[in-house]
């Protein structure tokens, strides 16, 4: 073969092999083109599938989409847009401006308002609601929302994307509820008027039964009868406590009680507390103990009558349920910040106490967990009530109790911080005292004890007053005598007849703690106490009497028994305007105050009021607020409206008595320019505090 051949079939071999490649390359490129096809296929079958599913759920939901050019104003409508409207196709809108015509005139400012804030940015998508003109020229309620979808180079929007769909029985619905709730609405203002008129129909009578009875008890009377007025009064009270509760459970369901909110002290809230369940207490000879940390600031923010409430639920089945042993009232503070104050207050008693099924219903509506024996009573409803006020009051309530072991309510309440405000100063005279407590009942004595430790003072409980003398004798004896001597009344009951004074008794300062109503005889006179201490007490009456006794010169000298001051009423004598059209509350108010030495007119109704005052000089006006002609309150404010023509002349004191005992009710009477207010029934010393205040 010549070189010539053999070169040229070279040339063909490799030629062949290129050949050979390429149609390997092509199959290849033909396999991934059959892939690719293949895949294309697929994805064009699940982007048909999703297609049809999208259609099928416009057309289910009864969607209508809009695609909007925000350049151009070009507006494309979806097919259901023409069903949604009742519109043909070629009447559907194709620009934005020529939507906004379909929109009603009243809804249109909203639309775009709500469609500017989603452009600039402000809202993360277009959400509106309003009403489209149809094709029957009616208006159709729809919900629109859209987004933005293109942005160009520079972030502004281009195209806009979204969705209308017809609530038009949506409104039809929320018309109709609109319509329910006017007449709910309007029904609960009328039980809040009929629950007002009752309450004044309630409370009237009952002021009277009570006030009448108050006049009888200053009377001369025999045992039995002294024996009935006392079931009247009782009966009247526990009347007026259902009746109150009842009332606050309506209120509550009405969600109509708010909290008002006023400085207040801890120290005096307590003391009344007590000085209110004592009287029940003492007769059943339950003891009633109490403590407030000395930690706590002496003036508070909050709602205290609410507060007052709870603690009296808790004390008042304390004493309801004890039949021996006694009644713990403590007040701790938790914690402060810049704002609030968190106290927690514990109720404890020595009762017959709940058991644990009856623990897991105890704050429920109407559920009463004592025997159903009748013999405790109670409408089931004071600890749902109470529960529901704590709650207000931004705390939370744990109870632990056991059958016939008593039962212990514990919970705190978030209240104001007032500025400046700091617990109660220690003289540093008290820290460091040397003290001896004697008292017979070491539950007692143990509260007493870390009353004084909290002062800094070294303290030490010893049961008899035998063993206290001989305590203070050794002391005396060995050059370490003590400061101040703590006596109970029991401690000094017990002793006497055998009491001697020994080594040292003179030389110490001595306080005696008894309990008001006791009658402390003559012969504890040559104890010699330096002062007398009621109990239960506060940590700044302790810290008073100890004070007033160590810094006296001579131990038993200067002793202070229980003094009643002067009121400034009893020092100068009012002309009062009585306001009141019902003739038993007349009655009432008119023995009362006249048996105080005061002058009393009265006036049945607002005009009469009116005139009266026009016509004479008083120092107060008492101005019931349900009276007929002209009520309390626009009465006052004709009187506000004298007063301000009549230059120089001083404004009248005006105290509001009213059945109704609410926030908005109080707010209304201060509005029309009332000074006091207290409600139906008042007590005594509620309407002896409005006189001191008469300047």
């Amino acid at each position: 073969m010549s070189e010539d051949l053999k070169k040229r079939v070279q040339e063909l071999e490799t030629e062949l092999k290129v050949v050979r490649l390429a149609s390997m390359q092509w199959e290849e490129i033909q396999r991934t083109y059959q892939k690719s096809n293949d895949r294309l296929q697929l994805v064009c079958s699940e982007l048909s599938q999703v297609n049809d599913r999208l259609a099928m759920a416009f057309e289910a939901s009864q969607l209508a989409w809009w695609d909007w050019d925000f350049n151009s104003g070009k507006l494309e409508c979806g097919a259901n847009m023409e069903s949604l409207l009742g519109i043909n196709k070629e009447s559907l809108p194709t620009s934005f401006s020529a939507f906004l015509e379909l929109i009603h005139p009243e809804d249109v400012a909203e639309a775009k308002e709500n469609l500017e804030k989603h452009l600039k940015g402000i809202t993360s998508a277009f959400e509106s609601e309003y009403r489209l003109k149809a094709g029957s020229g009616k208006w159709k309620w729809v919900f629109d929302k859209g987004m933005v979808v293109e942005k160009d180079i520079f972030g502004k929007p281009t195209r806009l994307l979204g969705v209308l769909m017809d609530v038009q029985q949506k409104k039809v619905h929320e018309t109709g509820l609109l319509a329910e709730f006017e007449k709910a609405d309007e029904a609960n203002r009328a039980k809040s008027l009929f629950l007002a008129t009752m309450a004044h129909e309630i409370y009237t009578p009952l002021s009277g039964v009570i006030g009448m009875a108050d006049i009888l008890k200053q009377s001369k009377l025999t045992s039995e009868q002294k024996e009935y007025l006392d079931i009247i009064v009782d009966s009247s009270t526990n009347l007026l406590s259902v009746f109150n509760t009842i009332m606050d459970f309506l209120k509550i369901e009405a969600g109509q009680i708010e909290l008002t909110n006023s400085v207040f002290s801890v120290y005096e809230l307590m003391e009344d507390v007590i000085s209110l369940i004592l009287p029940e207490a003492t007769e059943k000879e339950l003891e009633v103990l109490s403590f407030v940390d000395p930690n706590i600031p002496e003036h508070v923010t909050g709602d205290v009558s609410r507060l007052k409430q709870v603690l009296r639920v808790f004390a008042d089945n304390g004493v309801k349920f004890t039949e021996n042993g006694e009644i713990t009232i403590s007040a701790y503070f938790l914690t402060w910040d810049e704002d609030t104050v968190n106290l927690q207050f514990n109720v404890t008693d020595t009762g017959i106490g709940v058991s644990d099924e009856a623990l897991k219903k105890i704050f429920t509506s109407f559920t009463k967990i004592t025997p159903s024996t009748g013999k405790y009573g109670g409408s089931g409803l004071g600890l749902a009530i109470a529960k529901h006020l704590i709650t207000k009051m931004k705390g939370d309530i744990h109870v632990e109790s056991s059958p016939g072991k008593g039962s212990s309510f514990v919970f705190n309440v978030l209240l104001g911080k007032v500025p400046g405000s700091e617990p109660p100063a220690i003289d540093q005279k008290i820290r460091g005292l040397k003290i001896l407590v004697i008292d017979p009942y070491p539950v007692r004595a143990k509260i007493l004890l870390d009353y004084l430790s909290r002062m800094d003072c070294e303290a030490e409980n010893i049961l008899t007053l035998t063993d206290g003398l001989k305590e203070i004798s050794h002391r005396h004896k060995i050059k370490r005598p003590l400061d101040l001597v703590i006596v109970d009344f029991d401690a000094a009951k017990l002793a006497q007849g055998s009491f001697s004074t020994s080594s040292g008794w003179n030389e110490v300062h001595k306080i005696m703690v008894y309990l008001p109503g006791m009658h402390v005889p003559e012969t504890l006179a040559e104890m010699k106490f330096s002062y007398f201490l009621k109990r239960p007490f506060l940590p700044t009456d302790l810290l008073q009497a100890m004070f007033n006794s160590i810094t006296q010169k001579a131990p038993g000298t200067g002793v202070r028994t229980a003094e009643q001051s002067v009121k400034k009423h009893e020092l100068r004598k009012l002309r009062i305007l009585l306001a009141e059209d019902n003739l038993i509350s007349q009655k009432v108010a008119k023995v009362t105050l006249s048996k105080l030495g005061h002058q009393i007119d009265i006036a049945e109704n607002g005009l009469v009021v009116v005139e009266m005052y026009k016509k004479n000089s008083y120092d107060l006006i008492l101005m019931d607020i349900f009276m007929p002609e002209l009520d309390g309150l626009e009465a006052t404010r004709e009187i506000r409206k004298i007063e301000q023509k009549r230059i120089g002349r001083k404004a009248i004191h005006i105290c509001a008595i009213t059945a109704n005992a609410d926030k908005d009710d109080e707010e209304k009477c201060f509005q029309a320019g009332v000074d006091s207010y207290i409600t139906k029934p008042f007590k005594l010393e509620e309407l002896m505090d409005i006189l001191d205040n008469v300047s």
